[in-house]
């Protein structure tokens, strides 16, 4: 469920965020295929919700 996860949040930033926009972009320009700009992606957003579910144990405890 959480691959499923984040597949969604890469293709939604993928649309709408300028950021993430430049980031394919550039990789693009770098000869860097598809599959491997996603898989950078996915792994950034991983980090990302790690980070976020870390914070909340962290306040909980």
């Amino acid at each position: 469920m959480l691959r499923r996860i984040l597949h969604r949040i890469v293709f939604i930033r993928l649309r709408v965020d300028p950021r993430t926009q430049d980031y394919y972009e550039r990789r693009i320009k770098e000869d860097k295929t598809r599959r491997e700009i996603v898989r950078c992606l996915k792994r950034h957003a991983a980090r990302e919700v790690f980070q976020l579910v870390k914070q909340l144990r962290e306040r909980r405890a």
